[in-house]
């Protein structure tokens, strides 16, 4: 007799959007639902305690709800404040009003996050809730370089800061984060990396003892490895910008995924904490009402993912057909696309829009040379200059080398392109990715089909 799984109901998902804050705050609260919440940074540490290193929940970078604030308290003495869950930025009103300090400067000469001393001293006294204090000049004393330090397992497990961030369950976080690392660290010893510098054979081996020594000397039961970073925001450092008069720094704090870090001569497997800058890219982890993630954060949509994964879904019918073009193909699968047309010399969008039915070479690859425009990095051209060099037949190109510059030259970049001749689908068109973004609802249907 066989019995039949049952799917785990979806309590919590992470939002991220390409237009920042707001747009992923109203998504992943419309996930939540009335009554629902956006996850604090101990509700992701209890996530990733029921999680292994390598899990999603691991791997991704969220922003949280959890809010720490800078100034100076009633007495006149500098502190911080954590606050999960409550206090001025506990609203999506209350972040924007904070981060307006940053993003309404026109002189852009303001950094971080701001609430007034008044606000400041009621999270003090404890008006909003329930918040943890740490005093900022003790805390220093203890870093020789505080807030830039990687933490070693012993530092973390008595660190306030940290402590005040991850919660009640820090110090089971720390002995988790410290196995997995001692665990890595071993793994690692059994590799020797290519010698992708070219070093002399006899450097690159005492490079390769250095390293393994180091590994199994962390790697060891009972170490003592580097596992966390406990971060301010660098634009908006703590111990170096000034705080104007009536009002105290405030920033919502956001943890990074596992990564192999260098520093010191040495590697190691770290997480970082740290302020949230209002340029950083955003995840936010929606909670239905009366609900916990301790099992699960589900990915929520990606809309580049599911417009590959479900283009044929995905067209729109076009009021007015076009009926001649030259176009830049791409393609999703084996199918092949135009592209979303670009602005003058700009970068191409590689965004399909129109499916072509039929397609035809022209002639061989010819060399395509243009000037530099702005960072060489990027490839960024005219299409004139592409169509100066079209056959009278073709409508359609498609580079088929990498660009790169010119040599001996410095000022141009090249590329071999191939000319065709096409005919497309111009009835309809393919959603662009960033429309598809702002539909919540086609793309939480189109992400159930992935289930």
């Amino acid at each position: 007799m066989t019995t039949k799984k049952t799917k785990e109901p979806v309590n919590a998902m992470a939002f991220y959007h390409q237009d920042g804050l707001v747009a992923a705050w109203k998504q992943a609260m419309k996930f939540a639902g009335e009554g629902g919440r956006i996850a604090t940074l101990p509700e992701v540490i209890a996530a990733r305690l029921n999680k292994k290193p390598g899990d999603s929940v691991w791997e991704k970078y969220y922003t949280t709800l959890t809010a720490e604030y800078f100034g100076f308290s009633k007495q006149g003495k500098q502190i911080l404040i954590i606050a999960h869950g409550v206090g001025p930025m506990a609203t999506l009103d209350g972040i924007l009003k904070a981060y307006s300090w940053e993003y309404k400067d026109k002189n852009r000469d303001r950094r971080g996050g701001r609430i007034t001393q008044e606000e400041f001293w009621d999270l003090e006294a404890g008006k909003f809730g329930e918040v943890h204090i740490v005093d900022f000049t003790e805390y220093l004393k203890q870093y020789q370089y505080p807030f830039i330090e990687t933490l070693k397992a012993s530092w973390a497990m008595t660190d306030e800061v940290l402590r005040a961030r991850l919660g009640p369950q820090c110090e089971r976080y720390v002995q988790y984060h410290a196995e997995a690392a001692r665990a890595w660290h071993r793994q690692q010893a059994g590799l020797n990396p290519e010698n992708r510098y070219h070093l002399p054979e006899d450097t690159h081996q005492q490079y390769l003892d250095r390293r393994r020594k180091h590994h199994l000397i962390d790697g060891a039961e009972g170490s003592d490895p580097y596992i966390i970073k406990v971060e301010d925001e660098s634009n908006c450092s703590y111990r170096y910008t000034p705080i104007e008069t009536g009002y105290a720094i405030a920033h919502l704090i956001s943890t990074g995924g596992l990564m192999n870090l260098s520093h010191q001569g040495e590697e190691s497997l770290v997480m970082d904490t740290s302020c949230h800058a209002w340029s950083d890219g955003v995840r936010l982890i929606g909670i239905k009402p009366g609900e916990t993630i301790q099992s699960n954060i589900y990915d929520g949509p990606d809309a580049n993912q599911l417009l590959r994964r479900h283009w044929k879904e995905l067209f729109q019918p076009v009021s007015k057909p076009s009926t001649s073009g030259f176009y830049r193909l791409t393609e999703l699968g084996k199918q092949n696309f135009t592209q979303y047309p670009k602005n003058g010399g700009a970068i191409d969008s590689g965004e399909p829009e129109y499916m072509v039915t039929t397609i035809e070479e022209i002639g061989e690859p010819v060399l395509f040379r243009t000037e530099i425009l702005g960072y060489y990095g990027l490839f960024k051209y005219h299409i004139s200059g592409v169509i100066a060099l079209a056959p009278p037949q073709a409508n359609a190109y498609q580079f088929v080398t990498d660009p790169e510059i010119e040599k001996g030259d410095g000022e141009h970049q090249i590329a071999m392109v191939q000319f065709y001749h096409i005919e497309a689908d111009t009835t309809r068109r393919l959603i662009r990715s960033s429309e598809l973004a702002r539909n919540y609802d086609l793309m939480m249907s189109l992400l159930a089909k992935n289930k």
